[in-house]
């Protein structure tokens, strides 16, 4: 006999996303139905951002030993074991998986339902016997990493940003194929665990990026030894008996690399299914804006607000070192709208930490309202999301100045902007 069960969510995907879906709206009060088809979401498997923070966290532990002197302190070339360093990242994932176990989230109030469904009719899913009716579905299907159409690409074995975590052998020498922020982050990661690693930006090199910001972050991922060739595409793969030819098309002429190991990092294409009607959600795109987009649908659901998405105030990260970040509009300004700028070898608390070279950049109408903002240094993402937030809010430059932040902070920046701006205001005339 079908079984008709009618909950305020139905969340269809059980990867990372589904799972934290299901949870924050469970927590709200909302009686939560989570369908987990018969195998992990492509490219959104639980543990997969943990596997791969882990492994990052490792590589910049490594490079914090080798740079040590900065800080007054013996440098030292570390001794790697990277067959130990995937271990750990590999135990760390197993780990956080107890808190999405069937019986977990059962204690949480979300009802799991496993097996493969579809809708049926309007506001209608059906699992096997199980017809669900929800107040709102929301898909989180996850994605899966685009591959090329590259000849012989498909006769070698070949990596991508899902498939690497697997890896537990350090790589020799390295080609990373594409210009996406996760390209740069593997790229910087393997190179700083011992692999010699070239990136070709296949495709584009950070677009959307502001050039300015991009050149400074090049510069800094070339000074740790990466290899990043700007001008050149990947026209072929030659498959040999030892290692692998990359044949290449450059500004000067053909080229080519020999390698040992390829990884294909050129974007996600996110899974797309038909969207039957107005109460289901489709949640898609980088991780933090797809957790955003959850948040605010948990909002709306719980009749706490509009939960629209400021997409112009979205920030996009590149989790490198130095990081890179941006929001908002910060090129092709407007006759009255004006570009600021605080050099980080200004800001003491980065020049405490040994790394004072990076940019802040920050747009803003002439009356201070905040129009963009990008930076490269460290602490770039989390001065750009707080510019974001701020943007969001339709907040000032005048906002800044009241801020309280500890004596050497890497937000401070901030507050450099806006006494730049402030110092241009003009007086009142004060009458006593």
């Amino acid at each position: 006999m079908a079984d008709i069960i009618k909950p305020d969510l139905c969340v269809i995907g059980a990867g990372a996303l589904g799972l934290s879906l299901a949870r924050r709206a469970s927590a709200r009060g909302l009686d939560v139905v989570l369908v987990a088809g018969p195998g992990p979401e492509p490219g959104d498997a639980p543990q997969g951002r943990l596997r791969r923070a882990a492994l990052m966290a490792s590589a910049a532990r490594a490079q914090a030993l080798r740079t040590a002197g900065a800080l007054g302190l013996d440098k030292a070339e570390p001794k790697l074991n990277f067959r130990a360093v995937a271990a750990h990242a590999a135990a760390l994932a197993e780990a956080g998986a107890s808190r999405d176990t069937p019986e977990r989230l059962a204690a949480l109030g979300v009802r799991l339902i496993e097996g493969e469904g579809a809708f049926v009719a309007p506001g209608r899913f059906a699992v096997g016997q199980t017809t669900i009716r929800a107040r709102h579905f929301a898909l989180a299907m996850g994605s899966a990493p685009v591959v090329p159409p590259l000849p012989e690409l498909d006769k070698v074995a070949f990596f991508t940003p899902d498939s690497i975590a697997d890896n537990i052998r350090k790589l020799t020498h390295l080609v990373v194929i594409g210009g996406t922020p996760e390209a740069f982050e593997l790229a910087q990661a393997y190179r700083r665990l011992g692999a010699q690693v070239s990136l070709v930006p296949q495709g584009g090199l950070l677009p959307g990026f502001a050039p300015e910001l991009v050149a400074l972050l090049l510069r800094a991922l070339r000074e740790e030894g990466l290899e990043i060739l700007e001008d050149a595409q990947v026209s072929a793969i030659q498959p040999r008996r030892q290692g692998i030819g990359i044949a290449l098309t450059r500004a000067e002429g053909p080229a080519s690399l020999d390698v040992s190991h390829i990884l294909v990092a050129m974007g996600r294409e996110p899974a797309r299914p038909e969207k039957p009607d107005r109460r289901v959600s489709v949640l898609e795109g980088e991780p933090h804006v797809a957790e955003r987009q959850a948040a605010l649908l948990v909002e709306r659901l719980a009749g706490h607000g509009a939960g629209r998405l400021a997409s112009q105030a979205l920030p996009r990260f590149v989790l490198t070192e130095p990081a890179l970040a941006q929001a908002g509009r910060i090129a092709n300004l407007r006759p009255g709208e004006t570009l600021w700028r605080a050099n980080l070898a200004e800001n003491d608390a980065a020049r405490a930490l040994g790394q004072g070279q990076g940019l802040v950049v920050l747009a803003s109408d002439r009356g201070g309202r905040i129009l963009g903002c990008g930076g490269v240094g460290p602490g770039a993402a989390q001065t750009v999301a707080l510019a974001a937030l701020c943007l969001e809010k339709g907040m000032g430059l005048g906002d800044f100045e009241r801020m309280a932040l500890p004596p050497a902070d890497l937000t401070a920046a901030l507050i450099d902007i806006a006494g730049q701006y402030g110092a241009r205001r003009p007086r009142r005339r004060l009458w006593w």
